[in-house]
């Protein structure tokens, strides 16, 4: 199934974005932003972990969530726009310092214990004020990146801000961030 949504985004043309739910969610919980970005002029994807498709079991480190997720973007004919969510936002985080995305949106990701170097690729951290967690230490390395890295902190927001009421507060600030790295448009720049 993912394979032939990957197929039908390669298919339009238009700057993919990948969203990268955490490890409480399942990947409908993007359909909202899907629908946004889809209406901004974007192909989206929202890949389910293995465990979710009767596959191998759930990635037990940040690197092999990485590496599936790396799986799907490699198919693309360039580099897509990240968007990940508490354990996805980390796994985001991870691929942008890998200058695997064009830019990348990271939505309350957990302290990184030192798995992610800074970013170098466009990086915006969403922080929910209800969520103490949040930046921690995934903020102090990224003060060394040598790509632009914006911090949002979203008042009044608890542990779901992708879901919650009032997500299009988080998603707004996060499609007007991708747009500026990875407008609408195709970009020769970004081709692989």
């Amino acid at each position: 199934m993912l394979a032939a949504a990957i197929d039908q985004s390669e298919a339009s043309g238009k700057p993919v974005v990948i969203f990268i739910h955490g490890l409480w969610h399942r990947p409908n919980a993007w359909q909202r932003w899907a629908e946004l970005f889809e209406a901004a002029g974007y192909a989206t994807l929202a890949p389910r972990w293995p465990a979710e498709i009767g596959g191998a079991a759930a990635p037990e480190t940040i690197a092999q969530a990485a590496a599936y997720i790396t799986g799907f973007a490699e198919t693309l004919h360039r580099r897509p726009a990240l968007i990940g969510h508490s354990f996805g936002g980390l796994v985001a985080q991870l691929l942008a310092s890998r200058e695997q995305s064009v830019a990348t949106v990271s939505i309350d990701p957990p302290p990184s214990r030192g798995d992610v170097a800074p970013p170098r690729s466009p990086l915006l951290i969403i922080a929910a004020e209800r969520d103490h967690h949040a930046l921690g230490a995934s903020v102090e390395p990224s003060r060394q990146a040598a790509s632009p890295i914006d911090y949002i902190d979203i008042p009044r927001r608890g542990l779901s801000p992708i879901t919650d009421y009032g997500w299009h507060e988080v998603a707004q600030p996060s499609l007007r961030f991708i747009q500026r790295f990875q407008p609408p448009a195709l970009s020769h720049d970004d081709r692989r």
